[in-house]
């Protein structure tokens, strides 16, 4: 039987997931109401387990648009939210024709126990009259009141939380900054302003590299490391290095840094943590800071080598496969949508034949460039064989994954290739598919992708076969 969970915290998804799989149910996740509107009406569920407060389509919304559908105005939906559920959130609820209230946190089993009693008396809560819809004037004026209230309730929540982040920052001794994708500060504590002689609300929102060293780039010297490649670019667990920075004066300094990942509900790191630490000043440099910073520049070496294929750039068999692993077991456990591409040059044999090994590596730094070129931000891209490329994309259905390939298919088609001397017309191929619940693991999903490649390649070449 197929259930449909729709709540904006992907742990709660999880929670929920893997409590009713548990049970023996089909179950299928949405991040709001908006996609779990689109779910319900492609997949039917037989009962939808919602959050209330959520963006763009919150869950009286939802459930209001569902009510207003004769194919749907029957299915059970159960309210399942945190203290936002007062008399007036109620009294909506049951004129809207909710079936039943869970409040969080509810132990998997009762949530479970009331999912069975739900579908075996699937009759919405009771009620004096037929269900309504938010088109009511009462009934909009209730709405919008209770919006309103949440809302304020969650803003004192966010804030109840900022302060006590900021109260515990302040609190360490050492220097500390989060810092995010982008290299912007996010946060950071009056130490840390201090060492730059700003203060704090004069740090957030800068760049590391403009603030630290007067840059307007991210620092590409590979005698200096950066703890913020180490760990989003090289997957470094942490991260430790000895960094020259300047103050408000110009003055030089040097300080101990050690950056450590910040990681989401499914393991994918959002920001950094870098603390840091003064130790010693630029004219009084000794063997220890010296010690460190060569330490630190092998760790980083034998971190890029081990994980970047030498030749194009893009991570290595290795490194990819182990990441799709990872990604793997993730979306069993959140239920997202995982896409893979299998790419292969056409002819590179011929090409390698005709111009050499030499123009033959030529053409594979191009077409890694042009694949890294049209990835979107989420997607991971690995060097898998001699010509063979291997792309993860996340959170990314069928439809989705087939659009990541065949952009990659014309960046790469579409302009000749050459060294300066000569230039050829290069094509790929490119199989795609997206994981499976009865994938045991990564290899099964490899050689589905693989079998859509060489249905790609049998069909004349440079196009793009889903599995």
């Amino acid at each position: 039987m197929k259930l449909l969970v729709i709540d904006d915290d992907r742990s709660v998804r999880q929670l929920l997931r893997t409590a009713l799989v548990a049970a023996g149910y089909d179950v299928l996740t949405a991040a709001d109401g908006e996609e779990g509107l689109a779910l319900t009406r492609i997949a039917r569920p037989a009962l939808v387990l919602t959050d209330i407060l959520m963006p763009r389509m919150d869950g009286f919304q939802y459930l209001n648009v569902i009510r207003s559908d004769r194919d749907f105005d029957a299915l059970p939906v159960v309210f399942y939210t945190g203290n936002y559920l007062d008399q007036e959130d109620e009294l909506l609820a049951r004129r809207l024709g909710v079936s039943r209230f869970l409040i969080k946190p509810m132990s998997p089993a009762e949530i479970v126990a009331v999912i069975r009693d739900v579908l075996e008396h699937p009759a919405v809560s009771p009620q004096a009259d037929p269900p309504v819809t938010l088109g009511d004037p009462d009934l909009q004026a209730l709405y919008s009141e209770s919006l309103v209230a949440k809302l304020k309730h969650k803003v004192v929540e966010n804030e109840e939380a900022r302060r006590t982040l900021e109260h515990i920052m302040e609190g360490i001794g050492d220097g500390i900054m989060v810092i995010d994708h982008e290299y912007t500060i996010i946060q950071t504590n009056s130490v840390m302003a201090s060492m730059y002689g700003l203060d704090k609300s004069a740090v957030v929102g800068r760049k590391c590299y403009e603030l630290a060293r007067h840059q307007q780039a991210p620092c590409e010297d590979p005698s200096i490391i950066c703890p913020h490649r180490a760990i989003f670019e090289h997957g470094a667990p942490s991260a430790r290095a000895i960094h020259t920075y300047f103050n408000a004066a110009g003055d030089k300094h040097q300080i101990e840094i050690i950056a450590t990942p910040l990681k989401d509900d499914t393991g994918l790191v959002f920001a950094i943590v870098e603390t840091c630490r003064e130790v010693v000043d630029v004219s009084r440099e000794d063997e220890l800071v010296k010690l460190v910073k060569q330490l630190s520049e092998a760790q980083a070496h034998l971190t890029l080598m081990a994980t970047t294929d030498e030749l194009t750039g893009l991570k290595n068999r290795r490194h990819i496969r182990e990441r799709l692993a990872e990604e793997i077991q993730r979306s069993k456990r959140t239920g997202d949508h995982l896409g893979l591409i299998m790419l292969d040059i056409d002819h590179f044999k011929l090409i390698n034949d005709s111009h050499g090994h030499l123009f033959g590596d030529v053409v594979l730094k191009v077409v890694a460039s042009r694949i890294r070129t049209s990835l979107r931000m989420n997607d991971y891209v690995g060097r898998v064989g001699g010509e063979e490329f291997l792309v993860i994309c996340l959170d990314s259905s069928l439809a989705d994954a087939l659009h990541v390939a065949e952009k990659i298919r014309r960046g790469i088609c579409e302009l000749p290739m050459g060294d300066g001397i000569r230039e050829v017309m290069v094509a790929v191929s490119a199989g795609v598919t997206t994981i499976q619940d009865n994938d045991h693991d990564y290899v099964d999903a490899v050689r589905r992708a693989d079998v859509a490649l060489y249905r790609a390649k049998e069909a004349g070449r440079n196009r793009v076969v889903a599995a």
